[in-house]
């Protein structure tokens, strides 16, 4: 009895097919939906934001970038914000930086960068930061805190 090799060929095409459908809907189920973020974070669409909650009125410029977009550059108005979008590259060099001035002073800082430490204080997908008085904050999302992380500089 001669054996058909085509039957084996055409049941592992079908089985490859059936998981090419259905992978992504194992991925997108929520019981899964933090196990794919920490595996694959280039899946993640990433928030990032820019608050003004400086005192006494002080309007916050900000000119935020990475090697591939411009944000633009903003005005803000205490209690405003600005807030950008964006997915990793596949090879984790994705990075945005912000020039950031109040009245008597200015900083430059990376505002993400592909950093795990970053992800867990963004809850791995939105990074707050917070202009203050005595410097720029990072929310820290799973301590529910704000961190200061940058202090302005004085000698523009």
């Amino acid at each position: 009895m001669e054996k058909k090799k085509g039957n084996s060929t055409s049941y592992l095409l079908a089985l490859g097919f059936i998981l090419a459908l259905t992978f992504p809907t194992l991925l997108s189920a929520s019981r899964f939906y933090a196990i794919k973020d920490h595996l694959f974070p280039e899946f993640i669409k990433w928030h990032v934001s820019v608050v003004n909650s400086l005192n006494y009125n002080q309007i916050l410029f900000t000119h935020c970038k990475s090697s591939e977009d411009d944000v633009g550059i903003n005005n803000l108005s205490p209690g405003s914000n600005i807030t950008w979008s964006f997915r990793t590259d596949f090879f984790h060099s994705t990075m945005f930086w912000c020039y950031v001035t109040k009245d008597s002073a200015s900083l430059k800082f990376e505002a993400f960068r592909y950093d795990e430490r970053l992800f867990n204080k963004c809850d791995w997908k939105n990074c707050i930061w917070v202009a203050k008085d005595d410097g720029v904050y990072l929310k820290n999302l799973s301590q529910r805190l704000d961190e200061l992380v940058y202090k302005w500089d004085t000698g523009m």
